[in-house]
């Protein structure tokens, strides 16, 4: 069987790259520095929620709700523009110290100047605000050769809230798989809102409402956390690569504009600066490559290659980062949604395990509130997936880990063979879940690796998806000749 080698992948990638900081290894085709940084909003609002003295929820809100971290811009009200403004024209005031770019071409006419900040301006949701290169509500605004008197001025964020509310508006038209079935199975539940059911899930965990009322923080603190990270960063994770094969060109060389910069904030989204730009990546990570990470210390499904111990998600990951993305550079665009399958159903390996770790626990070893909110945000971030393979699976590992079920007993062989039932359906096997251990090889008592034909065949993660990266890996040689 062949080894679908990372660095392989790597070496095939044609375009002038590395002027861009690496992600866990991932050489990016554009600038996605700032989308990475959405990590340190999912940092300070765990901070927020893990002080000493109890959590400030408040605070918490305010930075997943406003942003202070990723994708800082500024955007004027100005006189209806004299003439046309191009995207990425430099933008000095005067006055301030606040320079940047324009984020979007404003058409002549236009009223409003969006403007990307390429100075400090920290506001948003954050505690600890640094505004000194904050661009000011007045002061003549120079953008290339024009001078334009702005009126107003308002200082915007991207925000771990709007990965989930924009995703009607950015996911449902064009149906977009994830979305659409995550929508399908909370459409199912009164409790929470369908169309933004992670942000749903998040405010009201904060709030401590609905489903949360009368829940103890330890629940509490897991579920808006959790959520955060693995409800609503998951899911525009996704997004990013439906968005990048939406704005593919068939036959479109070296095309390293919107689709790959879509693909890439995906990857960016999917790790974050925490992780460093080194393959294995950090444990300071706040994001899902962290997940990854922990989870498969939690399975054996870690794995040690070219002296890097990382687990087997990742690894197969990033191969299929870079060879989704080298397909979009080269116009490959029918290569890619294969691709992006490969990817969602690796993305959806540790929220498995992370539902059976936390079922585990509430059943077999005297779980409380935090283990139940633990494994209610793992179960509410995946059982959109299953849904779609199976109602009655869904609805049985929903009704053992929802938050409302307090710390009742819960069923963990019915949730277990619950998602068993639809590994195939999911893309997974059970080599991919393995098993909880206690050490080494030595599994929780009912809680060992599930059997099936990968599994009995010894056929290690990587080997999973062997045939389609080797005809990826065949493909890939045809284009880089």
């Amino acid at each position: 069987m062949v080894k679908f080698s990372s660095a392989l992948i790597f070496g095939f990638a044609t375009l002038a790259e590395g002027s861009y900081p690496k992600i866990a290894g991932y050489e990016p085709g554009s600038d996605v520095t700032q989308h990475n940084a959405i990590d340190l909003d999912q940092k300070e609002m765990e901070a927020h929620l893990g002080l000493a003295a109890g959590p400030d929820y408040e605070a918490a809100k305010a930075i997943y709700m406003y942003g202070a971290n990723s994708g800082a811009h500024a955007q004027f009200t100005v006189p209806g523009l004299a003439t046309a403004l191009p995207k990425g024209t430099a933008v000095t005031q005067a006055g301030s110290t606040g320079t940047g770019t324009v984020k979007s071409t404003a058409a002549e006419g236009a009223t409003t100047i969006k403007v990307t900040y390429t100075s400090t301006c920290k506001e948003g949701g954050t505690s600890t605000k640094d505004v000194t290169g904050c661009f000011s509500a007045t002061g003549d605004l120079t953008i290339g050769d024009a001078i334009v008197a702005p009126t107003e001025l308002t200082n915007k964020y991207r925000n771990l809230a709007g990965f989930s509310t924009a995703a009607k508006a950015k996911m449902a038209q064009p149906p977009q798989k994830a979305y659409v079935r995550a929508k399908a199975f909370y459409d199912t539940i009164a409790a929470y809102d369908g169309e933004m059911y992670g942000h749903s899930f998040v405010t009201k965990a904060l709030d401590g409402t609905g489903p949360f009322d009368g829940v103890a923080d330890a629940g509490r603190i897991e579920c808006a956390k959790k959520g955060s990270a693995y409800m609503n960063v998951w899911l525009y994770t996704i997004r990013e690569f439906e968005d990048a094969i939406q704005d593919c060109q068939s036959g479109c060389i070296d095309c390293n504009d919107d689709p790959v910069h879509a693909w890439d904030e995906g990857v960016a989204f999917y790790t974050g600066t925490l992780e460093g730009t080194a393959p294995g990546g950090n444990s300071a990570g706040k994001l899902l490559y962290r997940l990854a990470e922990k989870r498969c210390s939690n399975f054996g499904t870690c794995h040690t290659h070219d002296g890097v111990t990382m687990s087997e998600v990742n690894e197969v990951l990033f191969e299929k980062f870079t060879l989704g993305k080298v397909a979009l550079q080269q116009g490959q665009c029918s290569s890619v949604p294969a691709i992006r399958d490969e990817i969602i159903s690796l993305m959806t390996v540790p929220l498995v395990q992370g539902t059976l770790r936390y079922a585990y626990k509430m059943e077999k070893l005297q779980g409380g509130a935090k283990e139940k909110g633990e494994g209610a945000a793992f179960a509410g971030a995946v059982l959109g997936m299953v849904h779609h393979c199976d109602a009655t699976a869904a609805s049985t590992i929903y009704a053992n880990m929802k938050i409302e079920g307090g710390t009742a007993a819960v069923d963990f062989a019915a949730v277990k063979a619950a998602f068993e039932s639809v590994y195939s359906c999911l893309g997974i096997t059970c080599a991919h879940i393995g098993g909880l251990e206690i050490s080494d090889g030595s599994y929780y008592a009912g809680a060992e690796p599930c059997s099936d034909a990968a599994a009995s065949a010894g056929v290690p993660l990587n080997a999973h998806f062997a045939v389609a990266g080797t005809v990826a890996l065949t493909a890939l040689q045809s284009l880089t000749a």
